[in-house]
């Protein structure tokens, strides 16, 4: 991956946060794919560090864009991940999803989901189907136009596929979401889905400070929107 420096939003002996494109993998998978954590461990190796250690540890889907934060070694990884799993770290979403939503008020929205890794989906569930997990998340309203709607989301949980399973099904489809999404023509699961993780707060690993990084969308659909964004 060319030019890894300017998507690294800040970075230090411990973790490296990363501004990552929509189409790649936060880490790698089974096949050929590019993905950030490697190019990653290529950029500390041009730095001189000869055994270098990259771990995600807030992951986002191929087509998301976003902020992606990084640990440089296991004991960071582990702490990092008890502030995510403990609901520590605040993680926010714009989407543009289909639709007019009139409200301004903040809704929260309470799920059951499981996923069916055959097809790498996941779908809202009774609570007592087996392998349901709860899925809770905010989301509030911030303008619309061309009959569409950005929204700002916060995540309570971090499920799989958890924002595009439970808008879709509160009939908020996100733009060119090809799983969730299917009357959507523009559709393209690598790149054009409408879903940036725009801000990410946490505890820095070794001084115990806290670290806030917010980034703005490149994604198209996001074009009609800006002045809601800059407003937020």
């Amino acid at each position: 991956m060319k030019d890894i420096e300017k998507l690294i939003i800040y970075e230090d002996g411990d973790i490296c946060v990363c501004h990552k494109p929509a189409g790649v993998l936060s880490q790698a998978d089974r096949g050929l794919s590019e993905d950030l954590a490697s190019a990653l461990m290529t950029h500390e190796r041009r730095n001189g560090v000869k055994m270098p250690f990259i771990a995600p540890v807030n992951r986002l889907d191929r087509p998301v864009e976003g902020l992606v934060l990084y640990a440089k070694s296991s004991k960071t990884a582990a702490t990092l991940t008890k502030q995510l799993t403990a609901g520590e770290m605040d993680k926010c979403y714009y989407a543009v999803v289909e639709g007019i939503a009139e409200t301004q008020e903040t809704i929260t929205l309470t799920d059951y989901l499981a996923k069916d890794a055959s097809c790498n989906k996941s779908a809202v569930v009774n609570s007592d189907t087996a392998n349901a997990k709860k899925a809770v998340l905010e989301y509030k309203a911030l303008g619309s136009a061309e009959g569409r709607t950005l929204i700002r989301v916060k995540l309570h949980t971090g499920r799989h596929h958890q924002i595009r399973v439970q808008l879709s099904h509160a009939g908020l489809p996100i733009v060119g979401d090809a799983k969730y999404n299917p009357s959507d023509t523009s559709s393209n699961e690598r790149n054009n889905l409408a879903l940036c993780s725009y801000r990410l707060a946490f505890r820095h690993p070794r001084s115990g400070k806290q670290l806030a990084y917010e980034i703005k969308p490149n994604g198209e659909a996001f074009n009609d929107f800006t002045r809601f964004i800059d407003k937020d």
